[in-house]
Formats: C-alpha cells, sequence, structure tokens
C-alpha cells in the first residue's frame, strides 16, 4: 500500500493532468446566456479545475430554443467562452423530449432538425462564434421496448440514426467534432451491422470521432472499476485511432457506487489521478467528462472551506 501510494502522490505531482470535459445541461445552459455574474463565477471555477471542454446544451427546453430563436445570445457566449481557453461542443439529446427516441424510423424529422439547427447556426455565424463540434447524449436503452430480446433490431437502428447525423455533421468540415456518450456496458453484446459482427460499443467508436464512456464508478480500481470497465473502449479505440473519454458521475444516483456525490471532491480528484496514471501512454485516452455542471458545482462548494451538503 505504501508503494502504490507513493506512485498515486508521483502520479498527482508529476503528470500532466488530463483534459476534463463537462455536460451543462438546460437550465445551466440557460443561465450562462442569461446571467452574466453566474458566467463569471462558473467559468473561473472551470478553467481553475482544469477544465477544458465544455458541452453546451443547444436543443429545446420547455418551449425556449435560443439555437433558433435567440442565435445572439449564442454568438456572444461561444465567443467569450472561447476567448477564455474552452472549446465547446453542441450537446443534443434531453430526457424532457425523449430523444432516445430519435433512433426509430417515426422520429426521423426530429432527429435531423435536431442537428440540422446546429449546423444552420454554425453556418451563419463567425468563427469565435461557432461552435466547435456536437456531442450526441442519444441512449436507445431508455426505450421501454429495450430487452435482451429487442436490444440487436435497436442498435442497429441507432448505429444507422449515428451514420445519418454523422454524415450531416461533416458538412462543417473535418474540424468538426462528432462524439457519443454511451454506456460502458455496451461492450458487453455483439451486432451484425453492415457485415461487421462486433460489440455495439466498437460499432458506434467506429463512426464517431470520439466516444465519452459513461463510466459511472466511483472507484478506479477493481473489477467493478473505472479503470476495469474502460479497458475494452481505450484499447479498441487505440486500435481504430479514435479518442475516449471517461465519464463520471457527480450527482443523485443510485446504487450509490455509481457516483462521487458522498464521496466528494477530494476523492473524485484521487480516483481520476488513479484512472490517468493506469492510462498513461494510452493514445485513445482523452481525458474525463464530469456529470454535469449543476452536481460538479455542489460537490465543488461542499468541500470548500465552511461548506456542508
Amino acid at each position: 500500500m505504501a508503494l502504490r501510494a507513493l506512485l498515486l502522490f508521483l502520479a498527482c505531482t508529476f503528470l500532466p493532468a488530463a483534459p476534463k470535459a463537462i455536460w451543462v445541461w438546460e437550465a445551466e445552459t440557460l443561465r450562462l446566456l442569461d446571467d452574466q455574474a453566474y458566467e463569471t463565477r462558473v467559468v473561473g471555477l472551470l478553467r481553475t479545475h482544469g477544465f477544458r471542454t465544455l458541452f453546451l446544451y443547444a436543443d429545446d427546453y420547455r418551449g425556449r430554443n435560443p439555437i433558433l430563436n435567440e442565435r445572439a445570445a449564442y454568438r456572444s457566449l461561444l465567443a467569450r467562452l472561447h476567448a477564455a481557453g474552452f472549446q465547446v461542443e453542441a450537446l443534443l439529446g434531453s430526457y424532457p423530449m425523449k430523444t432516445w427516441e430519435y433512433v426509430l424510423p417515426e422520429r426521423d424529422q426530429a432527429a435531423r432538425a435536431m442537428m440540422q439547427h446546429v449546423l444552420d447556426y454554425n453556418a451563419a455565424a463567425a468563427a469565435p462564434e461557432r461552435f466547435d463540434g456536437v456531442h450526441l447524449d442519444i441512449e436507445p436503452h431508455a426505450l421501454d421496448s429495450w430487452s435482451d430480446e429487442t436490444r440487436v433490431a435497436l442498435s442497429r437502428m441507432f448505429l444507422a440514426r449515428s451514420r445519418e447525423w454523422v454524415a450531416m455533421a461533416r458538412q462543417a468540415g473535418k474540424a468538426f467534432l462528432v462524439g457519443a456518450a454511451i454506456p460502458f456496458w455496451y461492450d458487453g453484446f455483439t451486432v451484425a451491422w453492415e457485415g461487421a459482427t462486433k460489440p455495439l460499443n466498437a460499432h458506434l467508436q467506429d463512426l464517431y470521432d470520439y466516444v465519452a464512456v459513461m463510466d459511472y464508478r466511483n472507484r478506479a480500481e477493481g473489477p467493478d472499476g473505472i479503470i476495469a470497465h474502460a479497458r475494452e473502449e481505450v484499447a479498441y479505440g487505440g486500435a481504430q485511432g479514435k479518442v475516449v473519454l471517461l465519464g463520471l458521475e457527480t450527482g443523485e444516483a443510485q446504487p450509490p457506487k455509481v457516483t462521487f456525490r458522498n464521496r466528494g471532491a477530494a476523492a473524485l480528484t484521487r480516483e481520476m489521478a488513479a484512472t490517468e496514471q493506469a492510462f498513461a501512454g494510452k493514445r485513445a485516452f482523452g481525458g474525463f467528462a464530469i456529470h454535469h455542471l449543476r452536481t460538479w458545482l455542489e460537490l465543488i462548494e461542499a468541500s470548500a472551506p465552511g461548506g456542508h451538503r
């Protein structure tokens, strides 16, 4: 244990911190658009903690759709975020809108429109005001019809839809990134698609520029830890020249092992350092993605002097 502690200390001290991204969902995105003081506070904290990428929500929320109707606000915000050193990707996917249904043929129009709105926004914006890419959080396993019997057929629909989204996004150029959030357990079953049979995660990694693996565990090591659940995706990404981010949860979730909510910010830092050490030298490892801004802020504030839950 003493040797492991020493190695971890050295890793935290001398290794460059891995890049970090963060999901910024609907309410927090609207607040960033509306509240300059909130933006200043958030930007300062994110920079202090080494974040480089924001997945910024870019779709309808409760009848308000700034990507269509308030583009000037997005243009100003993105210009400021870029000036502060962040990469900003449009976050697409919504629990209130049930976007997991977008893999179904009957949701074709909505699925295409969601992506097209971002592309249209970018086409009309100046370079500093544009999104750097699109991050899709579309989770077909949330469908009521998802089961052991239907998951292969639904996965093929997801793959076909993903291919369409990627093809649409390529209109914006090769520098425009297209990534997707996927659960770690997509490596646990195979899908025959387009003449190849491989785990679902591998098909998706073939399509997207990167994936953010929702690696929701609060311990780095062990058979049920962050490292173990990401090994296959990192190995496959390395072989294919694709990037893999490791997503970690900070919000309320069950069972407790899936989130850092009750372990705190110091534990999050320690487990990220141990994970980074394990994947040091793996070319696919692209750092971490933290879910999500509001709950991460709560975690940080709870750890501050005088902070409490």
